[in-house]
């Protein structure tokens, strides 16, 4: 039986179906939006359909649970289908496994919320979170897409990767607040001192009155596989209590990527001397 041809090896447009693809861009623009729901006319001005095409197309996409409406205002939502597909893709994510016991301590030693993000086009997107316990606290969305020159998880992701990512250079440097790093030298210097120093600072780059302390997590290969952060306001994350959360998150770092098979010699080291350190207590105990 003639089997269809790869995209990359023919033409991408060989195999297109066009009313899938208009009813893809209609799920991507409810998962990005900040709005709860979209009406019709709202879907239909921001992709450049006819009223008529996208109405016929949700119609399916309710009828197969998709989308769901709001009888009140007549706005479409992504539908409970979309996020039971998305859990089983996060469940293969091994790395999240391995890194949600530790995520957690972290998130009680610290009394911050701790959140998890992957690399995903030009942005990051939130995978994993655990919220303070504190009254004012950072909760941000699962799937909250974020910038990457102006986010810690943002920057880590681009700055542990084994080369230059090509994205870099075409990346919007947007401005969010009078601290974001907005040119791309300067952008490549910050890069440069997030791997020197194994962390990532956001100094209310994104959000005034926001900071975070980020780190990498790496895989057997050595490659970033995610980043993960400790976010607060700035009146609990103040500049005096950085270099210990930032300890706490270098700890995290090393151990989570070490169970994942990364090997570094600084680690090596540090659970060499922690293993003599237990030992030395444990024989002046006995």
């Amino acid at each position: 039986m003639k089997t269809p041809r790869s995209a990359s090896s023919g033409s991408s447009t060989a195999y297109t179906v066009k009313a899938l693809v208009k009813a893809l861009r209609i799920l991507d623009c409810l998962a990005e939006d900040e709005q709860a729901t979209l009406t019709l006319t709202e879907l239909s001005r921001r992709l450049h359909l006819h009223v008529s095409t996208v109405h016929r197309l949700m119609v399916n996409l309710l009828r197969q649970g998709f989308v769901e409406i709001d009888p009140a205002t007549g706005g479409y939502s992504l539908g409970y289908r979309v996020l039971r597909m998305g859990l089983r893709v996060l469940d293969r994510l091994d790395y999240r496994r391995v890194a949600q016991p530790l995520l957690r301590e972290l998130n009680q030693k610290t009394q911050e919320t701790v959140h998890m993000a992957i690399l995903q086009g030009d942005r990051a997107i939130s995978i994993e979170k655990f919220s303070s316990p504190q009254p004012v606290g950072l909760d941000p969305r699962l799937g909250r897409l974020m910038p990457l020159h102006s986010t810690g998880v943002g920057k880590t992701l681009l700055a542990f990767q084994r080369e230059e990512p090509e994205i870099l250079r075409d990346l919007p440097l947007e401005r969010h607040t009078a601290h974001t790093i907005t040119t791309l030298p300067e952008l490549r210097k910050e890069l440069a001192r997030i791997r020197e120093q194994g962390y990532a600072l956001d100094e209310e780059e994104t959000v005034v009155g926001l900071r975070c302390v980020a780190g990498p997590l790496l895989d057997h290969l050595g490659q970033i596989v995610a980043a993960f952060s400790v976010a607060g306001p700035s009146t609990r994350m103040t500049p005096e209590r950085t270099p210990e959360i930032a300890r706490l998150v270098k700890e995290t770092s090393r151990e989570i990527s070490y169970r994942l098979g990364y090997k570094s010699t600084a680690g090596a080291e540090a659970r060499s001397r922690d293993g003599r350190s237990q030992a030395e207590e444990d024989t002046a105990k006995g």
